[in-house]
């Protein structure tokens, strides 16, 4: 079926396989493993792959208040590695080519195992116990994860990193200079229905595989049967002919939901583990552990290094300081808030070292700063914005804070609307800046009326003749001043009568001074004369007259006419 298939039209991007050597011996010679990407490593390069951190250019900061809230968006790439990313890639990578270990398309062995499978789909109520019992002889190597932790710790953020590290579809035709044509489907990634179905499980993976190949399987085997084991026989022939190397469900405390018992579901992915060794990764809350406990077969499947928690950061722990460094540098403010000890006690009271909450928080809390027009953001505007923007999960904040794990269970989400919250602050930053730019544009217009009637009564006085002892410059400041005081709704002919009584005012003012610079000159003229007589020993009668100051009277009243 599966070269059949492989001249459509692919609705999702695919790669040509390029067969790599391997350095395990173990993995050469399986054409499905040769395939995959080179296997990393170092520690390096699992962080090197998971590491994800937006930057801020400097001038970026002092854009307008609606133009950083767009920038601010940016920081929800935002990933940091953690010590358990680099536990879940290894995990991922030994649980795909583990699987393929025993599903070699070239050895006998599986080629008859897909024949068997072809052969029970053709015939009529084969039950799955009958379909395990058909499948005992066979070797199966697949196992299980349970990726179990607090909401908003980043599980599906982590694992869907880790399979971006594969192609999802790579495209055989050749191996070892033999047609070998078949599409193989390295991982396949689904959400458990909220309603908990598991016929409503299959047909998500049979839309799945349909949206991936082109195919319409879902049509053919979807709604064909409402059978739990048929819709199971349907489900492990696709995953089997497509190769899948694993299979991930998210969200799989959703069985809760399952009108039947939780525990009793998940035995049919014990079954898909056990007929073709198809490696399934559960993601789910703390609610979820329970399923496990209570389901031995599957409990066994995940063993004790297949349970993987990510739990909420420690405060003070190496993990929380390098993601809090991490965060800070993306901020969009003008002025930088120092990472104080008082900041850090703060922003952890206020999101529990949940990496999504503590995300939210730096962005709504900027958010906030800028939709008040402040520059520095600051521990009140944190706390301000977790009571208004955060309120909805302070119940599941304060369960951490206690500790209590029976609490913390309660909480199966974080149930905060981040796009709404977002775009009210960008509704009303944009709101403030329009009236802001009102306001400026208002402020403009005033300034052009007060500049004109200024002009106007400048031009009038200096025109007029009747204040040319007051100098230019001085006019123009006791006009600026009038007009600046006097309300706007004054008219023109009011206004110049107070500057006319201030200039008024203003020229007496000048011509007296002037008047005293006169007679200051004279007495300190005289002074200076009669000084001088008293050093000549002279009379002061004959140096006032010497200098034009008393005339000679016979000379004065006896002047021809």
């Amino acid at each position: 079926m599966n070269g059949e298939k492989n001249s459509r039209q692919f609705f999702s991007e695919y790669v040509e396989a390029v067969y790599k050597q391997q350095k395990i011996e173990d993995y050469a010679g399986n054409p499905l493993i040769e395939a995959l990407p080179t296997i990393l490593e170092t520690e390096e390069q699992v962080v090197d792959a998971f590491y994800s951190l937006p930057t801020v250019k400097a001038e970026e900061r002092n854009l307008p208040p609606l133009l950083r809230t767009h920038v601010i968006k940016r920081v929800k790439g935002f990933i940091q590695p953690l010590p358990v990313h680099i536990k879940l890639e290894s995990k991922i990578s030994v649980l795909i080519r583990q699987s393929y270990l025993c599903r070699n398309p070239i050895k006998l062995e599986y080629k008859k195992k897909l024949q068997l499978l072809n052969q029970l789909k053709t015939e009529n109520n084969v039950g799955i116990e009958t379909v395990e019992n058909y499948y005992r002889d066979f070797q199966s190597t697949a196992e299980c994860i349970f990726i179990n932790g607090v909401s908003g710790m980043g599980k599906t953020t982590a694992i869907r990193r880790i399979l971006e590290l594969y192609p999802q579809i790579i495209r055989h035709s050749v191996y070892n200079d033999q047609a070998f044509t078949r599409t193989q489907l390295v991982w396949i990634k689904i959400d458990c229905p909220y309603d908990g179905s598991f016929i409503t499980l299959c047909r998500n993976v049979f839309q799945e595989i349909d949206r991936l190949t082109g195919s319409r399987w879902n049509e053919k085997y979807g709604y064909l049967t409402r059978s739990t084991s048929t819709m199971v026989m349907y489900l492990t022939t696709l995953l089997a002919n497509y190769d899948v190397g694993l299979l991930v469900i998210d969200e799989i405390q959703n069985l809760y939901n399952a009108k039947g018992d939780p525990a009793e579901m998940l035995d049919f992915f014990v079954t898909l583990t056990n007929m073709f060794s198809v490696p399934i990764v559960f993601i789910g809350t703390n609610r979820a552990r329970n399923l496990f406990q209570k389901n031995f077969r599957l409990a066994r499947r995940v063993q004790s290094d297949g349970y993987i928690e990510i739990a909420n950061l420690k405060k003070a722990s190496a993990e929380w300081e390098l993601f809090l460094e991490s965060l800070w540098e993306f901020s969009v403010m003008e002025e930088n808030l120092p990472l104080s000890n008082d900041v850090k006690e703060v922003f952890y009271n206020y999101c529990q070292g949940v990496i999504a909450v503590a995300v939210m928080l730096f962005m709504f809390s900027q958010n906030m700063a800028i939709s008040k027009g402040k520059k520095l953001l600051t521990t009140e505007i944190i706390k301000k914005t977790a009571d208004e923007d955060l309120n909805l999960i302070k119940p599941m904040l304060k369960a951490l804070r206690s500790g209590n794990p029976f609490e913390i269970a309660k909480f199966d989400d974080i149930t905060i609307d981040e796009d709404a919250i977002l775009t009210h602050y960008e509704q009303n930053i944009g709101m403030s800046e329009r009236v802001q730019e009102k306001i400026r544009q208002k402020k403009e217009e005033l300034e052009g009326i007060r500049n004109k009637v200024n002009d106007s009564l400048y031009l009038e006085f200096i025109t007029s003749g009747l204040f040319n002892s007051i100098k230019p410059d001085v006019i123009r400041k006791i006009i600026d001043a009038e007009v600046d005081k006097a309300p706007m709704n004054l008219d023109y002919e009011d206004l110049r009568d107070l500057v006319l009584e201030l200039l008024q005012a203003e020229k007496k003012k000048t011509k007296k001074s002037k008047l005293d610079n006169v007679v200051s000159l004279e007495k300190q003229s005289l002074l200076v004369l009669f000084e001088q007589a008293v050093k000549c020993k002279q009379h002061p009668y004959e140096i006032f007259k010497k200098h034009g100051i008393i005339k000679n009277p016979i000379t004065e009243f006896l002047k021809v006419e």
